[in-house]
């Protein structure tokens, strides 16, 4: 729960900290300068509050000098300035108004959006708790964000999510707020330390309630980022990945994930049993005759092959996929640097659903280096 000022409430604690071991006393002065101006945006918001003196949008609208948004759902612009109506969440009659700021300039420090830092915002959840509106700024930041309504398990709270999209490739980071008593209050951050989330590149988040569940599940899905096998940043290679997280009433703990099922998630898999020498499970990602070339294969056979013709895949080994052209077809090849060498991997498939691994041929070329 926030700190309070007056009738307002800073739901993301912006007041300045102590510097954390090894912090220099520069980048806290500009920490504690940079809560100080968001504390001062507080005030000033709470300040024009006091001239909206009655329970509608409209009242807001003229006191803060801000025009309502037309568009349709939760969808806030978070590159202008804007009030949303979220409608009657609390059962009062009167809507609950997210609002949209962006800071004034301050000296010759122009807030503009350039390609490398988009404006900053402040955002702020109002709501009328009789008398007066009330105010929670929720987050200020500069990533492109969604704030969504979501089911509640209390019937006199509402929760709220906040989803932020950080860098090139958009990874989705949620948190979760609640409203009560017309305060809107942090309830979990999937960028906290103690988290369990985990976002995914080019992802989305949805919610589903669950009968079972004390509050929504959560799905996030996008493309995965395993570590053994490395996929170009926006390219054709890769594969998906999908994950569920129950609500147990503090926190969003992560229940299943599922994966495509392609030829790249094959070759991980693959790579990953290899990397643990777990035999067994790569033998069961290929096609035994065909990718050992022989009537009779076997495990033992199997696990001779790949220590003595591939040795590299048993070794903590970082393999990155080649990315085909853009009028080339996708041929699933993939590369390894050495010190003194680099290889390049051709693996086949079959053509039935199993896509099993029927041949991986290795070509070695001259390296960059040399």
């Amino acid at each position: 729960m926030g700190a309070a000022h007056g009738p307002l409430t800073d739901a993301m604690q912006a007041a300045p900290q102590p510097a954390k071991s090894g912090e220099s006393s520069s980048g806290q002065a500009s920490s504690d300068q940079e809560a100080g101006a968001i504390q001062a945006d507080v005030a000033l918001v709470q300040a024009a509050l006091t001239r909206a003196r009655v329970p509608d949008a409209h009242s807001l609208s003229e006191a803060l000098g801000i025009d309502i948004s037309r568009s349709k759902g939760d969808s806030i612009d978070w590159e202008t300035n804007g009030l949303k109506d979220l409608g009657d969440l609390n059962g009062d009659g009167v809507s609950v108004v997210a609002l949209n700021r962006l800071p004034a300039a301050s000296g010759n420090a122009a807030n503009e959006t350039t390609a490398e830092q988009p404006a900053a915002w402040e955002l702020f959840l109002l709501a009328w708790d009789g008398a007066a509106w009330r105010a929670s700024l929720l987050k200020a930041g500069f990533e492109p964000y969604e704030l969504r309504v979501i089911s509640s398990s209390h019937t006199d709270t509402v929760h709220l999510a906040l989803i932020l999209y950080g860098g090139a490739t958009a990874v989705p980071y949620p948190a979760i707020y609640q409203l009560k008593e017309h305060v809107a209050s942090l309830l979990w951050d999937g960028r906290a330390d103690e988290s369990q989330y985990e976002g995914y590149p080019q992802g989305k988040i949805e919610f589903l309630q669950s009968s079972a569940s004390s509050g929504p599940e959560m799905i996030t899905s996008g493309r995965a980022d395993p570590g053994l096998l490395q996929f170009p940043k926006g390219g054709r290679r890769g594969f998906d990945v999908q994950a569920v997280y129950g609500w147990d009433g503090r926190a969003y703990i992560p229940k299943k994930t599922e994966y495509s099922p392609n030829q790249d998630y094959q070759l991980y898999q693959f790579i990953s049993a290899l990397h643990l020498h777990n035999f067994r499970a790569a033998y069961a990602l290929i096609d035994p005759a065909k990718f050992l070339k022989t009537d009779s294969p076997s495990l033992d056979a199997f696990r001779q092959r790949m220590q003595n013709g591939l040795p590299e895949f048993l070794d903590d080994q970082i393999f990155e996929a080649r990315e085909p052209s853009s009028n080339a077809a996708v041929d699933f090849a993939f590369e390894l640097t050495l010190e003194d060498k680099h290889y390049v991997y051709h693996p086949s498939f079959s053509a039935d659903s199993k896509q099993l691994l029927t041949g991986l041929e290795r070509l070695e070329e001259k390296s960059s280096g040399n």
